[in-house]
């Protein structure tokens, strides 16, 4: 489920970039970033 989320928000960005939306493209960098360090430490700590 989580790997779901990151995958929208990977979604969100691209979108962000492909319409060159800065508030978007940040938001949703930071996002990726603060989500995808949590999918890394739950894959690897099971």
């Amino acid at each position: 489920m989580f790997s779901l989320m990151v995958a929208g928000i990977v979604l969100w960005l691209v979108y962000g970039i492909l319409i060159n939306d800065l508030p978007l493209i940040l938001a949703n960098a930071v996002t990726l970033l603060l989500a995808g360090s949590i999918l890394i430490a739950k894959i690897r700590f099971r």
